[in-house]
């Protein structure tokens, strides 16, 4: 029975990110009319900060809220230095833009946390 409820936690907890990341998606392209594919990227991420503050001792729920508030600047310089530039190109660019960002954030935790 311990089993069971272990494994029907770890499905349901699974499941609520899963929904959270497809959410994040809807929104983003109901409000851009493009898919970001970088949004799994930025969710790594955030998880990696999480991750390191709580390595760091900070307790998990300020934690948290200290990754949301980073993760919000974070999403905000984003915005404002990398896509807002490119609000009026082509379709094709935009796309573009999303690819370098999911490579080059990719990157950055990767050279980060490696």
């Amino acid at each position: 029975m311990t089993f069971f409820l272990e494994q029907l936690i770890i499905g349901l907890s699974s499941g609520g990110i899963y929904a959270i990341m497809a959410l994040a998606l809807v929104v983003i392209y109901k409000s851009t009319g493009h898919v970001n594919l970088a949004q799994g990227e930025l969710a790594v991420f955030s998880t990696f900060i999480a991750w390191t503050l709580v390595q760091m001792g900070v307790p998990i729920w300020p934690a948290i809220l200290l990754t949301m508030i980073v993760s919000f600047i974070g999403a905000v310089i984003l915005e404002r230095v990398v896509i807002r530039p490119f609000d009026e190109a082509d379709d094709l660019v935009i796309v573009a833009v999303f690819v370098g960002m999911l490579l080059g954030i990719h990157s950055l935790a990767g050279a980060i946390w490696n």
